[in-house]
């Protein structure tokens, strides 16, 4: 059978912080985390699976080439149990959100079990069916399942000896289905992000340290004005892209807008990140190297997503903990990079204002009391 869905690359940090917030007490309209949607290759049937996030259940609708229609819902709700927000709804299911469910060899599970950010592993008998939803979902020896066995953005593992009397569905996000990156991954890239953006930060100070402190100070002190200009930026520019495109002439200038305005987010992110870091220095935007204060300001930013990846290996509520850092990091960046974007703009690339910065031209010296005016 094959699969098809219609995903999204979204860094995981911005999944994570979306998939939290839309099972939380948000507004009264539904939020659905996930819809896909299974295929047969003859076309006969199709089976659709939805998370949705106000109503908190988890449907599969089957429907065959007659226009015949089955539905199961497993609805969250009811019970509270344990770190791990263990969650039992009508019947017997059994769901838990940011948590493990394990289902021992000698165990039996009338019904369905899901885990929502968390991981499946059944070694016993499940009734209904096993989903995982950012999660591995792994079939033992010796495991039965009655149902299906979907793994939604996470692997599926299917034990030899293991049966599934439905079927065996693995759904990535991306055309390789791969899962979620593992921890060392994860890690590898975020050092190597924090990395790169010290060597160009470094490289900005270098070369261009007047620049680089005017649109810092500008950021500083027209902090509103900047992330207002920073919101309008992406729009205007897709705008005038849009417009460039439509002339001959302009399509050219059109190809290398996006480029150039990446640029100068990049770059205004690294300006506001200088004055992150001479906050936390103490030290006076446009005064000494700006060095210090680049490693300080990237460190903990890098170090907030780096904390919420390695508690994101421990299920419960270490795990919500772990979304709530990668929340806070990720508005950060984008804090960030709209306010330098913003000052980038406000200050003319850092030509503005002139008398501020480590290339400005030095000040005359006064003349002394009483001295002949020269020329």
């Amino acid at each position: 059978m094959s699969v098809c869905w219609v995903c999204r690359r979204i860094p995981l940090a911005l999944l994570a912080a979306l998939a939290f917030l839309s099972f939380g007490s948000g507004p009264a309209h539904a939020r659905r985390v996930s819809e896909t949607t299974i295929q047969h290759d003859d076309g006969t049937a199709s089976k659709r699976i939805e998370i949705n996030g106000k109503t908190m259940s988890v449907t599969v609708t089957h429907a065959d080439s007659a226009g015949h229609r089955d539905s199961s819902s497993i609805d969250i709700g009811g019970e509270f149990d344990g770190a791990g927000i263990r969650v039992r709804g009508d019947g017997n299911n059994l769901v838990r959100l940011f948590s493990d469910v394990r289902v021992g060899p000698d165990e039996r599970v009338d019904g369905d079990v899901v885990a929502v950010f968390g991981s499946v592993r059944v070694e016993g008998e499940v009734t209904g069916s096993a989903v995982a939803v950012f999660g591995s979902l792994d079939l033992r020896r010796g495991a039965m399942v009655r149902g299906d066995a979907v793994a939604v953005g996470g692997p599926l593992h299917q034990g030899e000896g293991a049966h599934v009397s439905g079927e065996a569905v693995q759904v990535g996000f991306s055309p390789l289905t791969l899962g979620l990156p593992g921890l060392p991954v994860v890690l590898a890239t975020i050092v190597l992000g924090w990395l790169v953006s010290l060597f160009f930060g470094w490289i900005a100070a270098a070369l261009f340290p007047g620049r680089l402190a005017r649109i810092a100070i500008t950021s500083s002190r027209r902090t509103a004005a900047s992330l207002a200009i920073g919101v309008l930026s992406g729009p205007l520019v897709l705008m005038a892209g849009v417009l460039l495109l439509v002339t001959v002439i302009g399509i050219p200038v059109a190809i290398l807008t996006p480029f150039v305005y990446v640029g100068v987010v990049y770059a205004g992110q690294l300006a506001a990140t200088y004055v992150l870091g001479c906050k936390l220095t103490g030290r006076r935007l446009g005064e000494g190297s700006a060095t210090m204060p680049l490693l300080s300001g990237s460190l903990l930013v890098a170090s907030i997503f780096f904390l919420g990846s390695i508690l994101w290996e421990t299920p419960g509520l270490v795990r919500t903990v772990a979304l709530f850092f990668m929340l806070v990091g990720l508005l950060l960046v984008v804090g960030l990079s709209l306010i330098g974007t913003g000052a980038f703009l406000l200050s003319r690339a850092g030509s503005r204002p002139r008398d501020i910065g480590a290339d400005a031209p030095a000040a005359a010296p006064a003349s002394a009391p009483g001295a002949p005016a020269v020329g």
